[in-house]
């Protein structure tokens, strides 16, 4: 994989810690708005070519895979021009804002003979994995909460009346799209598509959700999805069933970094954790481990699966935020 990165915030930063290590991955290029900025990035992490002009880059003949790591609003249309030059795309959460652009991404890539991954960490990793091999322990899940608050560094400029980009609608921000996604996908990937949702978003002045409940219902379960960005908690997901119950450190924020089963708590009773987790280092590196052996063997079957995971969490949010848009237009 000769792999180009658009961005320079410390997600990208992360994926070259990430990747280091894996053989058969290069980052050739780097692009940025500027090319101050771009030099500086790719001196930062010893990459010989920096861009800020998109066109050029993807004219280069020696990549072939883009990672886009932009503004949300700008993941659709870079994906497609990528797409366009005959690129494969690893494009970050959010994948889109709707599942039409969505497709409209998935189909290009077929129509080139190219891939496209959304990079969502946590259910790439090995303890996904070993959750979802042991949540027979559990029995029947009945009630499930996967939190990831956060407070945004930017909460207070947005109350002081600034807009930036992650409380800005029109840049695709918010709760939802910046991190109830990972808790959207962490249910997916574990139980598949719920049988309804709804969406109770926390809205500021200008619309935007700052914080939100996602509820996702099934026939015998429920999944309750908190994101927020106005106040801050532990990252810590469960998954209560009538055997015993998962708790899952940093599940909801794509680490995976802990998992553990307690059998019921009754009176009186003290139940001791099962660790069910292993250490498994910088949870980034498993989704690109996982897209290189896609692309490398083109294995369509986990390409089809990790499409069918996007398209799951695409019709997920186009639910959220028509729900999230009429509470805003009915308070306008």
């Amino acid at each position: 994989m000769k792999l180009a990165t658009i961005g320079s915030g410390s997600i990208v930063d992360l994926m070259f810690k990430s990747i280091a290590d894996i053989d058969g991955i290069e980052v050739v290029a780097v692009y940025s708005r500027t090319m101050d900025k771009a030099r500086a990035f790719a001196d930062k992490h010893h990459v010989a070519k920096a861009y800020d002009d998109l066109d050029a880059m993807f004219g280069d003949p020696e990549i072939d895979t883009v990672y886009i790591a932009s503004p949300n609003s700008l993941h659709y249309p870079q994906a497609k021009k990528a797409l366009e030059a005959g690129k494969n795309v690893i494009l970050e959460k959010p994948f889109t804002p709707s599942r039409r652009q969505a497709e409209e991404l998935f189909e290009l890539a077929e129509k080139n003979g190219i891939m496209i991954f959304e990079a969502i960490t946590n259910i790439h990793t090995p303890n996904f994995g070993l959750l979802k091999d042991n949540l027979p322990m559990a029995g029947e899940i009945r009630e499930g909460v996967f939190n990831f608050s956060q407070y945004s560094s930017r909460y207070k400029k947005y109350m002081d009346g600034l807009v930036e980009n992650a409380f800005n609608p029109k840049m695709d921000g918010g709760a939802l799209m910046d991190i109830n996604i990972y808790n959207i996908h962490l249910a997916l990937a574990l139980f598949g598509k719920p049988e309804a949702v709804t969406y109770f978003p926390v809205l500021g002045w200008n619309g935007i959700d700052t914080s939100g409940v996602l509820m996702m219902q099934y026939p015998r379960m429920n999944i309750t999805c908190i994101g927020s960005k106005d106040s801050s908690a532990d990252y810590l997901a469960t998954l209560q069933g009538e055997q015993g119950t998962f708790r899952i450190v940093n599940g909801s924020t794509g680490r995976m970094n802990d998992v553990f089963f307690t059998p019921p708590q009754r009176e009186m009773e003290k139940q001791e954790d099962i660790q069910i987790s292993v250490d498994q280092g910088l949870h980034m590196s498993y989704e690109f481990m996982d897209f290189l052996v896609a692309l490398n063997e083109q294995n369509q079957e986990m390409y089809e699966a990790c499409k069918k995971q996007t398209l799951m969490a695409e019709d997920i949010l186009d639910q959220a935020l028509a729900q999230r848009n009429a509470l805003a237009a009915s308070r306008a």
